[in-house]
């Protein structure tokens, strides 16, 4: 990673130079444009340039394409919605004329729920408090670098189905009625469970009780 921002650092230079609002993160780069023919010509830069550094693009990762479709950058799919309908009084942050908005890609939710799966198998030796210090560091991690996308209904559903994955842990099968000796509360307040909802900036204070 280190190595290919210093290597690519001339590259940066040459777009900016010519105009280009470049984005890049290690050798993942992204260059957005007013039009169809600015983005032809800005691909067409980047392989020149490129092609003098002796690199070239990998055909299968580079394309063209409208916001209104998305693209995907860095684990986030960035794409243009239709907007959400409140009244100016409950809008709290500025208003995003474009609607655009950011979630993480399918490949990064299955990556993290897989994760999850594996440390809460049933056949992992591991106390209850032994389980939840296992599981909060991936839920903290991937929590909070997605915590400003637009993923509040997806936390919600996540924070959801990690629970059940405590409860059928525990209770071996969580449709047992065991989980009502553990109550969702308590594994916030007694056990320290991470609550991804918590995690996002607008919402700490209202689900301080439960972080």
């Amino acid at each position: 990673r280190y190595l290919s921002n210093i290597y690519l650092d001339s590259f940066d230079h040459e777009m900016v130079s010519n105009g280009y609002r470049l984005t890049r993160f290690a050798d993942d780069w992204v260059v957005l444009c007013k039009t169809r023919n600015e983005a032809e010509e800005a691909l067409n830069d980047a392989r020149q340039i490129l092609s003098k550094m002796g690199l070239t693009l990998h055909p299968e990762k580079t394309r063209i394409t409208h916001i209104k479709w998305g693209f995907e950058f860095l684990g986030y799919k960035i794409k243009q919605g239709k907007g959400l309908k409140l009244p100016r009084h409950k809008i709290k942050k500025q208003p995003n004329f474009m609607n655009i908005y950011a979630i993480p890609t399918e490949k990064s939710v299955k990556r993290f729920m897989d994760t999850i799966r594996d440390r809460t198998k049933r056949k992992i030796p591991l106390s209850l408090f032994e389980l939840i210090e296992f599981i909060n560091p991936v839920i903290r991690g991937w929590g909070n670098y997605y915590r400003k996308a637009h993923v509040r209904k997806l936390f919600n559903k996540l924070q959801r189905w990690i629970v059940r994955r405590i409860w059928s842990h525990r209770f071996k099968r969580w449709r047992n009625m065991g989980w009502k000796k553990l109550h969702e509360s308590k594994l916030y307040s007694d056990y320290k469970l991470v609550n991804l909802i918590s995690l996002i900036p607008d919402l700490e204070s209202k689900v301080a009780s439960k972080g």
